[in-house]
């Protein structure tokens, strides 16, 4: 599996953070970007595999999602629905050019359709890092013999 890359478009620091460590797994790479303009002013050099949009009234609207040229707008796109935004109106947008719709109510809905979308066949295996300090024969003993007894 490739490593895909998420963006994340929140004006709200706060909340956009711990979006994206809840989002983190090895094979994704997580950026936050305060409006949409921003994620792809240097388009050439990093490829959006997903996008993660969380509208915010007068901040962060659905008009901001027009200026996006249109290559960009068939990039998956998930509303991260707030208090600001209970719904969106999916088919508007999706007749403005945007065919990969998809709304999420909290960060497990958003985690979720990610990981369906990215990671359909799963999640490989997280690597393995040796302990820097070599284990003793006594503590590894010590250790096989409690994981015996559980």
């Amino acid at each position: 599996m490739d490593y895909k890359t998420i963006f994340i478009v929140d004006p709200i620091r706060s909340e956009r953070i711990p979006l994206a460590k809840f989002l983190s797994e090895e094979i994704f790479t997580v950026m936050t970007f305060v409006s949409p303009n921003d994620c792809f002013k240097k388009s050439d050099l990093i490829r959006c595999d997903l996008i993660v949009f969380v509208p915010r009234k007068e901040k962060n609207e659905i008009k901001h999602l027009m200026n996006i040229k249109k290559k960009f707008r068939k990039i998956p796109l998930i509303f991260l629905l707030t208090e600001d935004f209970p719904d969106v109106n999916l088919t508007e947008i999706t007749a403005n050019g945007f065919p990969n719709l998809y709304k999420a109510g909290n960060n497990e809905k958003v985690r979720e359709i990610m990981l369906g979308l990215l990671a359909a066949e799963g999640l490989p295996p997280r690597t393995e890092v040796p302990h820097p300090v070599p284990i003793s024969k006594e503590v590894r003993n010590a250790i096989a013999a409690a994981r015996g007894t559980e």
